[in-house]
């Protein structure tokens, strides 16, 4: 039997939190397992990725017993196998693709009763390449029957979060730039955007390879174009209530604190002016017009 997994690959930013938390705590639908974001494949993809983890993971896997780590696997949750200190550290070891087929058909079995799916929601997977996906897809189907979500948010919106996050983490970044949106503003001026903001593109390779859903985070928390429909459609599953989103409506820096959304209302540090989405949306035009181009709708209205 192959077994029913859901691959989140993004756009972080744009409410995956939410997305992850609907289906796992809201409706019961999919289950991630230890945490809502691994990182395996991206480990499997990139040597490089893994040699900058590696320190956190070795952090973490040494602090386990810390109540902290403990009540995040996964968010205090029944199925978080807390105890078997040996997955664990399966888990936190140099992944394969056999680490990450085993690890969620080993989960499946735990949750099955319960669940629809196990999920893994690590934003890492929208940095997978075309042709990594297709390398993997084929032994991959052998073990589970996939479908992937890619949820998207107004581009200048969501880069403003991700760069605010950035300028907050990086003492570097505030030495150079006065403030987070001195830092943005600099950064639309530059050109050279992450895969983050490559929206279309990222819904061509995924779509080529795997059975694919894009979600418009606005459409979906603001009940508009039948996005929450087309979801439980997709899924094959009746997603009846939707976990809080602090990005919607957006509020910038007084946006409510939600439980287990501290990467949302933290993020922001300052509220985006008219004059600043102007300028970054100058800047963002190609991917705003990318989007109308190929669905003919333009869910973030200039």
């Amino acid at each position: 039997m192959r077994v029913p997994l859901i691959i989140g690959a993004g756009t972080g930013w744009s409410a995956t939190s939410p997305l992850h938390l609907t289906l796992q705590r809201s409706n019961k639908c999919a289950h991630v397992g230890l945490q809502k974001e691994t990182h395996l494949l991206y480990h499997v993809h990139s040597d490089e990725a893994w040699k900058w983890r590696k320190p956190w993971y070795d952090f973490i896997f040494n602090n386990k017993e810390h109540p902290h780590y403990i009540n995040e696997w996964h968010l205090k949750d029944k199925y978080a196998f807390k105890e078997n200190f040996d997955e664990i550290e399966e888990l936190f070891t140099k992944p394969t693709l056999e680490t990450y087929i085993k690890y969620f058909k080993r989960h499946y079995e735990r949750v099955k009763h319960e669940y629809s799916y196990v999920a893994d929601f690590s934003n890492s997977n929208a940095l997978l390449s075309q042709k990594f996906l297709q390398d993997i897809a084929p032994e991959l189907r052998k073990h589970f029957k996939i479908k992937v979500l890619i949820i998207f948010r107004d581009p200048v919106r969501r880069l403003y979060s991700e760069l605010s996050a950035q300028y907050k983490s990086d003492k570097n970044l505030r030495k150079k730039y006065p403030t987070s949106k001195d830092y943005y503003w600099s950064y639309l001026k530059m050109g050279n955007y992450s895969i983050n903001c490559e929206f279309v593109k990222r819904i061509k390779y995924y779509k080529s390879v795997f059975s694919t859903l894009p979600i418009v985070s606005e459409d979906l928390w603001g009940n508009k174009n039948d996005q929450l429909a087309k979801l439980s459609k997709f899924l094959q599953f009746d997603i009846k209530n939707l976990y809080p989103n602090c990005y919607y409506p957006e509020m910038g820096t007084k946006a409510p604190v939600v439980e287990y959304l501290a990467d949302q209302y933290m993020s922001d540090l300052e509220d985006l002016t008219d004059d600043d989405l102007v300028f970054g949306r100058k800047y963002l035009v190609k991917y705003y017009d990318e989007w109308y181009n190929e669905f003919g709708t333009t869910p973030w209205r200039c």
